[in-house]
């Protein structure tokens, strides 16, 4: 049997948009531009629309820094509109944690932040040493970015009080539309900036590696239509988070 490639190409776009998958909304920025403080709203206490308390990551970390010395490791947004956003994490942290210090590897997203009142200091979250220590350190959508783990980690148990917690955001490997772009693709496509992927398995054994363990763990999306989907939880949704303790 031979197949037209012409038509399997169509066939194919026709199962993505049966899936939704077409169009496809851009879920990172590729342009990792400069931000311009002139584009980031002047008073820090009216950053945008009101906070989306019912956002599954939002609502995972907020009930874990309440009252807590906090520590939010890569604030900087690389798209200054999401500045405004319902869903910006350090925001929401800002409003729940009794303390709250920024750390961002990008010297221009620091300065103009630290312009507009928020305690934000340039650093890499591979490697720094702020001498103090925190309640509770954010990874938000951090961790799949970075290379030196073993950085990080001792980065982190350096800062960690006794009895303190990393928490960590990541994208789901095996969220449903992944699955379904691998079947339909050579790769999977996502953030060009990414360098791996976490699901709870991997993440526990990188954890234990560097003296840390994974307790508690959650699923979520953003998009109702996930939500309602009848999947496991481990696919129905586009991200995870978990909360880490070292030994």
């Amino acid at each position: 049997m031979t197949i037209n490639s012409a038509d399997h190409k169509r066939d194919g776009a026709g199962l993505f948009a049966l899936l939704g998958l077409i169009p496809m909304p851009s879920d990172f920025v590729t342009d990792p531009a400069t931000i311009h403080g002139s584009r980031i709203p002047a008073d820090p206490a009216n950053f945008g629309d009101d906070i989306a308390w019912d956002d599954h990551k939002l609502a995972y970390m907020a009930a874990r820094v309440m009252g807590k010395d906090v520590l939010d490791l890569g604030c900087v947004q690389h798209d200054p509109e999401n500045y405004r956003s319902r869903y910006w994490l350090h925001r929401a942290l800002r409003e729940k944690a009794a303390s709250i210090l920024g750390l961002d590897l990008s010297r221009d997203g620091v300065a103009a932040l630290s312009a507009r009142g928020l305690e934000i200091v340039h650093g890499d979250a591979q490697n720094f040493d702020l001498s103090r220590s925190f309640d509770v350190i954010v990874a938000g959508d951090l961790m799949e970015h970075l290379e030196d783990f073993a950085g990080f980690f001792t980065s982190v148990k350096r800062h960690l009080r006794p009895g303190g917690a990393l928490l960590v955001s990541t994208p789901n490997p095996w969220y449903w539309r992944n699955i379904a772009k691998a079947v339909l693709r050579a790769e999977v496509d996502n953030n060009p900036e990414h360098t791996c992927w976490f699901d709870p398995r991997t993440l526990r054994q990188l954890a234990a590696r560097h003296d840390m363990s994974l307790g508690e763990i959650a699923f979520g999306s953003r998009y109702s239509r996930d939500r309602l989907m009848p999947l496991p939880r481990g696919i129905k949704h586009t991200s995870w988070h978990a909360t880490l303790r070292g030994g």
